[in-house]
Formats: structure tokens, sequence, C-alpha cells
């Protein structure tokens, strides 16, 4: 029986034992793989997401579709392939993409035009992918889902089968002349079939098509439980076929209630670490974001600091004993150990409450008498919420031969990461103080209380809590939450909340929504973009001030100062002390890139957060690199401000550890749409949601716009303001946004052409980054597309990026 949604959860009663998992790093189980950091399509162009969020991804596999496939506008294989040499670790020489061939057709399911045709298709897209570029980087994936896609062999029928089989072996031995040496990869089912398999196998083994990667997907929240027992039955028949261990890509993983949600990740990446085998995460979305880790082309989620630092273990990982093995949304975990660079790691997550790792059979002969573990909680912020680095909460130092490490009052969405170091530490600071509240414990007028993500529901999309707030849209419609703060002062309040306002039965356009904000009775209004759809859940953060003990925080759909604009559901709020903003990152664990002959770069690289678009000062090292949005490698001088663009900027410099805080530095030299030059018909737009009312619009084709202004010379940050909201139609279930392009000239040089993603709406504005080389004096810049239409411009700032 499900409890009353207005109620709490009920607890256990009486004391409960503490839940408790086990790294033994004396127990080796070889070296880290990485595999489960690969995604079906979120990598949607060569630049989206961009690299300043996949360089700190150890990309083993991408899944795409062949160059010119009709089925999805992004997410060609060649563009996957340009991402993963310049990813791919050690520096450009892992990392291959799965090319989904059939989605050369337009239709899902994929249109059944018979294997004569499939096979001309064929012949006309697989010869041109077979370029030196892409040489040795391709994985031919000929079908997908024949389990119910063209042969429903989930009936379980010979003549099916037979079917499928003769299919798949005139298939193979076509892809075989035509690219001889690419490998191929199946049967890539839905689910795991053993017996089915079996018969695969053994036909596959007799006509000489065995597929070189053996491919399959876990789409069912009960994988977690059974991947372990698939995996171990597919070896199985490998031995019992006498066919030689093949690599295993699981190539679609996971459902809606675990991509985004660190907590439930970690529990999918444990089982494929754990069993060496590569996975890429499913494609239920849109393409580009990176299955939930990349809301935005350079702006992290928690789901991306999980894969970072997932990507950041190395070494070899070790036996990991959790309290409830191959159990759902149950604690698990990673661990590693690294003998070169003394330094162990653990990533775990998964439950609520209190949960206590346990550190055995560090070496003392290596690590000394004393080790430290730092522990860390990487916090989920919904799909399209940007992250900051994780939080850092305790510290405890210990014998290295058994060491306690005690997490109390886990978020079952967060995931843990426990980091070990020889030595003692100083003691930290607390955290700053954090308090949670679920929208549907709240007080409630004219709204509904809906169940989400839950495991009987696995593509529901995740809820904190399992549960939202929707139906706000009465002009009495309120949520009114009760909170107490410990002391007075000032308070971050993030409200995580979705919508797609403009995009049902309202007599409106999309756009951006709004709810009457009152803070023990002050109202303000409070914005919020638009998300994908109404349960993809993003974050707005606002500060507010409290007072000592109980507060009223009251979102609302009218006040006193009038009726809000539109609606949206609600999850919960977040109140967090506010501290001065600064980061610090220890260079113990910063990325060491390899080369591609394998020796070590002298400098480590930073991946450095930076909340908003503003100048940063550093302590740690007085020189680095600036890596750049578009890989620049500007050198700075780290004494003086440096000029970061909001989300990831990388950074080199040989730093044991790098300290980061905002600082002061010259203003924005700002140019609006209505001041740029247009020109071939490109014209200026009212626009109510830009800047100052208007945007760039009709801009490519030949028509151009172009600004002039005055600047210092060096390397400038330029920040292009843009709104994208062109979508393909007729997915099913993907929304299929399209990237749109830009070319820049730079005082009469191309400067290069950029994707930019879509931002759901004409109406809602993200921010592109971009570093440019300026002359003393005036310089022009200008924004152009001679094969189709840029995205529309509301505004260009610039700042000198070192000053």
């Amino acid at each position: 029986m499900n409890p009353d949604p207005s109620d709490p959860p009920a607890g256990p009663s009486g004391p409960v034992p503490r839940t408790r998992l086990v790294a033994d790093f004396a127990t080796p189980t070889g070296p880290v793989l990485h595999g489960a950091t690969g995604s079906l399509y979120g990598v949607a162009e060569d630049g989206v997401p961009g690299d300043e969020l996949l360089d700190a991804l150890d990309l083993t596999t991408l899944a795409v579709k062949p160059d010119g496939g009709a089925q999805h506008p992004g997410g060609d294989a060649s563009s996957a392939v340009a991402v993963l040499r310049r990813n791919g670790r050690p520096r450009g020489t892992a990392g291959v993409a799965f090319v989904y061939l059939q989605d050369l057709f337009a239709s899902w399911p994929y249109e059944d035009v018979g294997i004569d045709v499939y096979h001309e298709r064929l012949c006309e897209i697989v010869p041109p992918m077979l370029t030196e570029a892409n040489e040795g980087r391709l994985v031919f994936v000929p079908f997908n889902e024949p389990d119910w896609i063209w042969y429903a062999l989930k009936e379980d029928t010979p003549a099916r089968f037979d079917r499928f089989m003769a299919d798949w072996t005139t298939t193979v031995r076509l892809l075989r002349r035509l690219a001889p040496g690419v490998p191929v990869a199946g049967p890539n089912e839905a689910y795991f079939h053993g017996r089915f398999l079996r018969h695969f196998l053994r036909r596959a083994r007799d006509t000489g098509t065995l597929p070189e990667w053996t491919a399959w997907h876990e789409l069912s929240p009960k994988s977690l439980a059974e991947f372990r027992g698939h995996h171990a039955e597919y070896r199985a028949l490998e031995r019992d076929l006498g066919i030689a261990p093949r690599p295993v890509n699981i190539d679609e993983y996971a459902n809606n209630r675990d991509l985004s949600v660190p907590g439930q990740l970690v529990q999918w990446a444990a089982l494929f670490e754990d069993a060496k085998v590569h996975a890429d995460m499913a494609f239920w979305t849109a393409a580009g974001g990176y299955s939930g880790a990349a809301p935005q082309t350079n702006v992290p989620s928690g789901a991306w600091w999980l894969l970072k630092t997932y990507s950041g273990m190395t070494g070899t990982t070790v036996a990991v004993a959790p309290p409830h093995p191959d159990t759902p949304d149950t604690l698990q975990g990673i661990a590693s150990l690294d003998a070169g660079r003394r330094t162990a790691q653990v990533l775990a997550g998964g439950c609520d409450g209190d949960f206590t790792i346990g550190l055995e059979g560090l070496d003392p002969e290596l690590w000394g008498a004393a080790v430290t573990a730092t522990v860390h909680r990487i916090d989920w912020t919904g799909y399209e919420g940007a992250a900051g680095p994780p939080v850092v909460l305790s510290r405890v130092t210990g014998p290295p031969g058994g060491l306690e490490v005690h997490v109390p009052q886990a978020d079952r969405m967060a995931a843990y990461w426990v980091a070990v170091a020889p030595g003692e530490a100083p003691a930290l600071e607390p955290p700053p103080w954090c308090g949670s509240w679920e929208a549907e414990h709240a007080r409630i007028t004219s709204g509904e209380v809906a169940r989400q993500g839950h495991p009987g529901e696995g593509n529901g999309f995740a809820a904190s809590g399992e549960h939202d707030v929707s139906g706000l849209n009465m002009n009495d419609s309120a949520v009114t939450f009760t909170v107490e703060v410990p002391a007075e002062g000032g308070y971050d309040l993030a409200v995580f909340y979705s919508h797609m306002y403009g995009r049902g039965a309202e007599a409106t356009e999309p756009q951006p929504a709004q709810q009457v904000l009152a803070v023990n009775g002050a109202e303000r209004f409070l914005d919020y973009p638009s998300t994908m759809n109404w349960q993809h859940r993003s974050v707005v953060h606002v500060p507010v001030r409290l007072r000592a003990g109980e507060n009223t925080v009251e979102l609302s759909k009218s006040g006193a100062i009038g009726t809000a604009r539109g609606e949206v559901a609600l999850d919960k709020i977040v109140l967090t002390e506010e501290r001065p903003v600064r980061g610090s990152y220890d260079g113990a664990f910063a990325r060491r890139d390899r080369a591609a002959d394998g020796t070590a770069c002298e400098d480590p690289v930073f991946d450095v957060y930076a909340a908003e678009d503003r100048y940063h000062r550093f302590t740690g090292a007085e020189r680095g690199v600036l890596l750049g949005p578009q890989n620049q490698c500007v050198p700075v001088d780290l004494t003086r401000p440096v000029f970061l663009h909001a989300g990831i900027n990388r950074l080199r410099a040989g730093a044991a550890r790098l300290d980061v805080a905002p600082a002061e530095g010259p203003g924005f030299i700002e140019v609006d749409a209505a001041e740029a030059v247009r020109s071939g018909g490109s014209c200026l737009i009212v626009n109510d949601f830009a800047h100052r009312g208007h945007v760039i619009g009709w801009n490519g084709r030949g028509a151009g716009a172009a600004i002039a202004f005055e600047a210092g010379g060096g390397p400038h940050a330029l920040l292009v303001s843009y709104a994208n909201g062109e979508r393909a139609e007729g997915h099913e279930y993907n929304v299929d946004i399209v990237t749109r392009h830009c070319d820049l000239v730079v005082n009469g040089k191309p400067a290069g052409r950029y994707p930019m993603r879509g931002t759901w709406t004409w109406n809602d504005f993200w921010t592109y980054p971009l570093i440019v080389d300026l002359v003393a004096g005036r310089n022009t810049i200008a924004f152009g597309n001679e094969d189709g239409p840029t995205a529309e411009f509301e505004r260009f700032r610039i700042a000198p990026l070192n000053p």
C-alpha cells in the first residue's frame, strides 16, 4: 500500500543498524575501465556538449547514427569520432563510436523496407564514413532491438529466428566487404534473452559471422538486480560454445528515473565496472545533453560531477562488499587504488539515512602510519540545473589498516566520494548549514500531488521524494513551506521546478514562467526558464534573508503584487547558509593527462567551476594555461584576475592545491541587438523576453550581423546570448532540438564555426562562451552562416581575459 503523499514516509521503529559498505584495498580486481561513461546521442554535434565538459570524462564509447542518418537531426558518427579523438584518454588513443546503422531511417520504429533495400542503403552510407580520421574508431551495429523491431524475436518462433539469422548473416558479410576491419556489434536486443542468445551465438559461430562486440540493452529498474546474472550467463554461453571472450557493450542502459541522478548512476556504474564491460546511457529525451549530465554546452549538472569523479578514479579497482548486492536503490559503490600516486578513492550512494564505509587493506609500508579520508557529497540538481563541485562534508584520520568513514543523513539521490591520501590533514571548517523541504509535504492550495520516477515506473522522471506538485494554474494556487533555520542571515533559496508553458493548451507561444515568491510576507516575482517538459527538472537560485527559527516561504500564482505569468510544477526547495564563494581543488586528484605515447603531461588540469560569468582570483600557482571552451590554450598570469565563464573552465597549472574566489575586474563591453549592423535581410525582431526587448533574427543564408567596439588588444572573452527554438518533429518520445551554427569573422579574419544547441524556446536565452583575439582600438565581429540560419541573438558581452 502506498503512503498518503501528503505525509512523510514512515520510518522503522526502534534502533536501526548502520548500513555498511566495505572497500578492501588489498584485493585488486583489475585496471579501472570507466566503462559506464558512454552515452547514446549524448553528443549531438562536435562541440555539443563542449570540450570543457567532455575532456574530463574518460569516454570509452559513444553510440550514434551513421553520417546523414534521418532518425534524428544530430549525432553523426564522424562528429562523435572527432570528439573522441580530442577527449579520449590517453589523449587521442581511446574511445570508439557504436554506429546504429538502422538510424539511417526516419521512422520509429524503423520502416521495414526489406533486407534488400536495407543493403542498398548500407552500400550508400557506409563507404563515406571510412575516412582516415575515423579509422579504428567505428563499430557497426547492424540491427537495433531486433527482438521487437522488424523480427519480433520475443515471440520465440523458429521462423522469425531463421529470418533474422539469414538477414544477420548476409548483412555482416556485406559490411565486412564494404568495411574490412571495422568491428560489428550485436545482436543488440532491447532486453537480455539467454535462450535466444545461445541460438544466435551458435548460428553466428557456424556461419563465420560472430560479432566482434557483444551488445544488448539493460533498460529496466530490475536490471540493477539482474545484470550480474545476465553477464555471468553470457560468459558461460561463450565457454559452452567454444567462443573466445568478446568485449561487451551495454549500448543502452538506465531509465529516466536514473539519468541525472548521482545516487542512481553510481549503482549502474558499480555493476558495469565490476564486470569490466562498457555501457552507454540511454537516449530518452534530447540529444546533446549527455543523458542529463550537460544542461548547457559548458554547464555541468550533478550527474556530470559523478561521471567526472568516476573518470578520475585511477589505477586498479578493488573488491567492494555492499550491504545488499544486486538490490536496486540500495547502497552500492566502486573503489580504486593508485599505488603510484598514493591515492585511493571510493564512490558510493543509493540509500537514505546513515551509512558507513569501511576502508580496509591499505598497506602501511606504502601509506605510512596514518591516512586521511575526506568525504564529499555530489548533489542532484535535476536534469537541467547547474551544479558546483562536490560539497566537502567531513574528514577523518586513522591507521591505514582499517578506517571507518561515517556518512550521516545521506540523500538517496546524491552520491558520496571519499578521497584517501597519506598522512594527516588539517581539520575542516564545517560545511554551510543546509535544509531541504519537499513540495508534497508543504501546505498546498489548488494543486495536485503526483508520484514520479519510482521503481514501478522506470521511465517516469526523477523527483525528490518520488513526488511533485503540479496543476498550480489557479489564481489561488500556492505551495506554502514552513522552514526553520539556525540563525538570522542570508540564505540561498534553491527551487527545484519544471515547466513547458506554452507547448500545451495554453493560448501563448512557449516562454519562461513565473511565480510570486513571498518570504515572510515580502513578495517578489520569481522567473523560471523553460525546461524540456513538465517533469524535466531544473533549479533556480535566489538570495533571501531569514530570521532565526521559523519562517514562511510561499510560491504562488498570484499575490498583492499581481498575477504571475505561466505555470510551473514544484519538487522541493533547499536553503543553504550563505558563505563567501570560493573553491578549492586538490592537485592529488586533478587530471594527469597523458600524451598519445603514454607519457604524463607535466602539470595537472583542474576543472574549475564558476557559478556566473565574472573575474576570479587564484592562489596556489602563479602561471597557468586556460584551455578555453574551444581549446584555445591561452597562457594566463594567475597573480592577476582571470575571466571565467559560467560552468567548467579547464586550467592547467603546477599546483598542489588551487584555490579560487570571485574577484573584481573591468566591466563588460556590452553590445545589444539594436546596436548591431545588419545586412542582407538580417533584421531586428521585438522580443519581450530579450535583454532590451529585441533580437537579431532572420540571420544567415547570406544575411549577417556585425558589432563594432573599442577594446584593448589580446585575448578576450566573448559571451554570445542567443535563443534557438528550432525542432524537428515526428519522433515518438525524443525531443529533436536542432543545433544552429554560427560563423565568426573577427576583424576580417574567419575565426571558426560554432554550434549553438537548442534552448527549448525562442524566448529563452543561453550564453555561448568563446575566446577571441582582439587588436587595440577599433574591432569588428561578424556573425553569419552561408549554409543555414543562425540562432537569434539578444546581446554580446566582451571582457579582457587576464587584465
